[in-house]
């Protein structure tokens, strides 16, 4: 199933070209447990699995990217519907789902966040991690993810842990400067704007398109910089952080957060 790019929505066009180019290189380049980035993606998706519905049941991966969650969950006995604006992340999807022999059916949905082609009460679960940074509206995103849910089903969502969304804007480019510089990582094609919201914004947004908010997991802690100049001491500090990840000053180093909640 397909559902058109609106051409005249240029953020939503961007986030598409991004990651259409993103889609060969994205499984080796993000999921590197000796680096930072790569460390807090091997963790979310060990918790965003452990957050999940034993349960064998219907799953919308919405985000899907290469499909590195849907073939887990096939794994796991789940039907999978994956979702992804990018075709080209859907075939890499589709690869990643047809390497699991055995599996249950999966199914591939071309579509943006606000318009997702499932019907409703169709999902016993739906999975929305590392999309709502590129949403501009997350309370359509949340309404649409609600519709597809069942009455009593589980969704689990990641957000950036951000205080202050303002100052993080302002942070981000002067962060990606110094990366790029010193030849850590480059950021070719990152020419839209990012829709970061606070915690307490989010779980406000949460409650109110009428979700009852579960678990809260905090993951990705690093000290900025210092994840830069000092890698492998930085991730030696998030793998500490982490293990203490329930103290109150650790949660300060937090830079993502996952989301269980309840239609």
């Amino acid at each position: 199933m397909t559902h058109e790019v609106d051409k005249s929505d240029s953020h939503l066009n961007k986030v598409k070209e991004f990651h259409d180019a993103d889609a060969l290189r994205y499984r080796t380049d993000r999921y590197r447990s000796d680096t930072c980035e790569g460390l807090a993606y091997v963790t979310r998706r060990a918790i965003v699995l452990s957050m999940a519905s034993t349960d064998p049941g219907r799953v919308l991966d919405v985000g899907c990217g290469p499909g590195i969650l849907t073939r887990d969950l096939q794994q796991k006995g789940h039907e999978v519907y994956s979702a992804d604006l990018s075709i080209e992340m859907i075939r890499e999807a589709r690869c990643a789902a047809s390497a699991a022999a055995g599996s249950p059916s999966s199914h591939f949905v071309v579509s943006d966040a606000s318009k997702i082609c499932i019907s409703t009460h169709r999902m016993d679960m739906v999975l929305s991690i590392g999309l709502m940074c590129y949403v501009k509206d997350h309370r359509g995103a949340l309404s649409e993810i609600r519709r597809v849910l069942r009455p009593g089903g589980i969704a689990v969502i990641q957000i950036n842990n951000i205080r202050w969304p303002g100052l993080y804007r302002a942070f981000v480019p002067i962060y990606r400067r110094l990366k790029t510089l010193i030849g850590a990582k480059r950021y070719d094609g990152l020419d839209f704007d990012f829709n970061f919201s606070s915690r307490k914004k989010f779980l406000d947004d949460l409650v109110e398109s009428g979700f009852q908010v579960l678990d809260i997991e905090h993951y990705d802690f690093r000290v900025p910089f210092v994840d830069i100049l000092l890698p492998r001491l930085s991730v030696r500090m998030g793998k500490l952080m982490f293990r203490g990840r329930h103290r109150r000053l650790c949660r300060w180093f937090s830079h993502g957060l996952l989301i269980k909640v309840r239609k």
